[in-house]
């Protein structure tokens, strides 16, 4: 496979540890999460609308109705900042009902979804968008736990940069750009700040999240399998 061995790999407390090749975690299910080159409090990254209540062995909850609107903060909105401008890769754990629906992830210049802002964002029903000319669609149907890569920004050269989504070990879609992303300066994990918008996550469970370096699309399907 074509990432790197962190140092930090076998970090561990909580229950958890970060895997081979991982620059940040937030395991929900394990309590272990890993921000900025080192273990961290989810209360130190993750802010704004997050409940902490929302959290039990299942994962984190978020649903429409719930409370749960966790915002990155500190090194999380940090790392994903710099993960997004350098490439990267992030997968989810997730366990979603048969109405599958929402934003995983928004990175943009403000918290709320507008069209005046410049964006980046990936959905749990597989696409994948930014303000310019991106808008990779996937495929991923059913109720119970998927594994998710969606790779943004990565560089192949010269101006052009590739997206990817790969889920349950299927084979990675792409679609490349002509530019590198915008940069950004907020995020939004599991709802983009709208609160009348209808993107907030259905009835979703995020059991983790995993931050890589930008992956090769062939090394995504062992990742998700």
């Amino acid at each position: 496979m074509s990432m790197l061995l962190n140092p930090y790999a076998f970090a561990s407390g909580g229950g958890g540890s970060l895997p081979p090749g991982a620059t940040g975690q937030l395991d929900f299910v394990n309590g272990f999460y890993w921000a900025g080159g080192a273990e961290v409090a989810v209360g130190d990254i993750l802010g704004g609308g997050f409940d902490s209540g929302a959290i039990s062995a299942s994962g984190m909850y978020i649903n429409f109705d719930n409370s749960n609107r966790p915002t990155p903060i500190g090194d999380l909105l940090s790392d994903l900042l710099a993960g997004l401008a350098a490439g990267m890769t992030i997968l989810f754990d997730v366990t979603t009902p048969s109405s599958l629906g929402g934003f995983l992830i928004y990175m943009g210049v403000a918290p709320a979804y507008d069209d005046a802002f410049s964006w980046n964002y990936a959905t749990i029903d597989a696409f994948v968008s930014d303000e310019g000319t991106l808008g990779l669609s996937g495929s991923i149907s059913g109720a119970g736990d998927h594994k998710i890569a969606i790779t943004f920004n990565r560089s192949v050269g010269g101006s052009t940069h590739e997206y990817a989504w790969c889920n349950d070990g299927n084979t990675a879609v792409t679609q490349t750009t002509a530019y590198a992303a915008w940069t950004m300066t907020d995020a939004q994990l599991g709802w983009d700040g709208g609160l009348s918008s209808g993107r907030q996550l259905f009835e979703t469970y995020i059991k983790s999240m995993t931050i890589y370096p930008a992956m090769d699309p062939t090394d995504l399907p062992a990742l998700t399998a």
